[in-house]
C-alpha cells in the first residue's frame, strides 16, 4: 500500500473497496460533516480509474454534470451566483469532507470572502447577518430572482427581518422616498463606521446627500433655526422614515413648534423669545397665521438673513423713517397700500372718517412708527392683536386701546387719548 501513496501504482480498487484507510488516504471522513459516498466508501460513484495498472483517478463526468446526478438543480431564479452558472460547485464545497455543514470550504462571511471583498464588513458598526456570519440570510448562495442574489427584491430583504418597521411604515399617510425606494439608500446593508449603519456621519449630512437644495440655502443663512444646531439636526423637526404629517414632521407643524417653544429662551446677546405656548393659551387674539397653526409664514424653519429666522424685515424698534423694505415680513400678506394711501373707504378700519391712521403713524420721516409700536406679531388680548404694552427703550408705554362698534380710542405714552370712527369722523384735539 506503500505505492498508493506515492501516486501511479499497480493498485486497483474495486465498487465497493475503500481508499480510507490508515495507509492510504488516511485523512478522510475524519471532519465533522462528510459527503455521502465518502462517508459511505464508495469512492468510485464519482471517479473511476483511467487504467488499472496505475493509481489514477479522475471524475466520472464533469464536476457540475456529476454533482446534479444527486443534487437539484439550484438554477432556477433569474440571477445565478457565478460558481453554479460556470458548474464550479466545487468553489465553495468541498467534494470529500468539511469542519462546515455542507461541506463548505469556509465558515459564514469567510467563505463568502474567498471571492468578495472582506472589507464591506470592516466598518465599526456591523450589520447582525454579517456579524452573526450569515450572508445567506439575505443573499442565496445559488440563484434568486433578485439583483445581488437578494432573497427578496427592494425594501421585502429588509423587512423579513425589520417586520417591527413594515408594519410602522405601513400605518403612515407619508412616506420618506427612500421608504420606498430602498433602505440602503441611508444604511449600509453590511458595515458601516456610524451608528445605525448609515452611509454618513451626521443626519445632516446624510439628508444633505439629496436634499441638496436645503443645504445650499442652509450654507447661505445668518441665523440658523436652533432645531439643526442640536445632536438632532434635521430628526430635530423630521421623522426620517414615515409621518402622519406633511414634510415627514414628527406632529403637526404648530405643536411641532411648540414641544421645544413651550418654554424661554434666552440668547447671549440678550435677546429673548418668549414661552410661545404660555402666550398664545393666555391671549385670544391670534395674528391670522397663528390661527391657522402655521407658524412658517412668517419664519424659514430652517434659517434666515433675518433675526429669530424671520422670511422678511421686520423691525423691532418703535421708530423708523418709512421704507418699503422694513415692512416686507408683512407686506408679504398685507397690501403695501395700508401706509401707502392718506384717504381710504377700503384698505382699513383703522381710519377716522377716510383718514387713514395706518397712513398717518407709518408713513413718516424720521419718526414713523413700525409695525411692532403697535401690534405683537402673535397674540394678545386685544382685538387686531393690539398690544397692551409697548416697550420704548427700557419704559414699557401702556397703549390702552379701547373697541368701539365703528371704531375706537388709544391713550399710549407717545399722546393723548385719540379716537376715531370710520362712519362719523372725530375732531380731536
Amino acid at each position: 500500500m506503500e505505492a498508493c501513496a506515492k501516486g501511479p501504482s499497480n493498485v486497483s480498487i474495486k465498487s465497493g473497496q475503500s481508499c480510507s484507510t490508515s495507509d492510504c488516504h488516511p485523512t478522510m471522513k475524519k471532519d465533522k460533516f462528510v459527503h455521502g459516498p465518502v462517508a459511505t466508501g464508495d469512492c468510485l460513484f464519482c471517479h473511476k480509474q483511467e487504467k488499472k495498472d496505475q493509481h489514477t483517478f479522475q471524475p466520472i463526468k464533469s464536476a457540475e454534470a456529476l454533482c446534479y446526478e444527486c443534487h437539484d438543480k439550484l438554477t432556477h431564479g433569474s440571477v445565478i451566483h457565478k460558481p453554479v452558472k460556470e458548474g464550479k460547485c466545487t468553489g465553495c464545497h468541498d467534494p470529500h469532507q468539511s469542519a462546515n455543514k455542507f461541506q463548505l470550504k469556509g465558515a459564514g462571511p469567510a467563505l463568502c470572502f474567498r471571492c468578495h471583498d472582506k472589507n464591506i464588513a470592516g466598518g465599526k458598526f456591523v450589520h447582525g447577518p454579517v456579524a452573526a456570519d450569515g450572508c445567506n440570510v439575505c443573499h442565496s448562495p445559488h440563484s434568486a430572482n433578485s439583483p445581488k442574489l437578494l432573497m427578496a427584491k427592494g425594501n421585502d430583504v429588509c423587512y423579513s427581518c425589520h417586520s417591527d418597521k413594515k408594519d410602522e411604515f405601513a400605518s403612515k399617510k407619508f412616506a420618506h422616498g427612500p421608504v420606498t425606494d430602498g433602505c440602503i439608500q441611508c444604511h449600509s446593508p453590511h458595515s458601516s463606521n456610524f451608528k445605525f449603519n448609515l452611509t454618513a456621519e451626521s443626519t445632516q449630512d446624510l439628508c444633505f446627500t439629496c436634499h441638496t437644495d436645503k443645504k445650499d440655502e442652509i450654507a447661505k443663512v445668518t441665523v440658523q433655526h436652533g432645531g439643526l444646531t442640536t445632536d438632532k439636526g434635521c430628526l430635530a423637526c423630521h421623522n426620517p422614515h414615515v409621518s402622519s404629517f406633511p414634510q415627514q414632521l414628527d406632529k403637526a407643524p404648530m405643536d411641532l413648534c411648540l414641544s421645544c417653544h413651550d418654554k424661554e429662551y434666552k440668547h447671549a446677546n440678550g435677546t429673548t423669545v418668549s414661552n410661545m405656548k404660555v402666550l398664545l393659551e393666555k391671549n385670544a387674539s391670534h395674528h391670522g397665521p397663528i390661527a391657522k397653526k402655521d407658524c412658517s409664514a412668517c419664519h424659514n424653519t430652517h434659517g434666515s438673513q433675518h433675526a429669530r429666522i424671520l422670511r422678511g424685515n421686520f423691525l423691532q424698534q418703535f421708530y423708523a423713517p418709512y421704507n418699503p423694505d422694513n415692512f416686507k415680513l408683512c407686506f408679504m400678506c398685507h397690501n403695501d397700500t395700508l401706509v401707502k394711501d392718506p384717504k381710504t373707504t377700503t384698505l382699513t378700519g383703522f381710519r377716522n372718517g377716510d383718514q387713514n391712521l395706518h397712513f398717518v403713524h407709518v408713513n413718516k420721516s424720521p419718526k414713523g412708527r413700525t409695525c411692532k409700536a403697535c401690534h405683537d406679531a402673535h397674540a394678545t388680548k386685544n382685538p387686531k392683536h393690539i398690544t397692551d404694552n409697548v416697550p420704548f427703550g427700557a419704559y414699557q408705554m401702556p397703549v390702552g386701546f379701547v373697541k368701539t362698534k365703528n371704531g375706537g380710542s388709544c391713550l399710549p405714552g407717545c399722546h393723548q387719548e385719540f379716537k376715531y370712527d370710520r362712519d362719523d369722523k372725530v375732531k380731536n384735539r
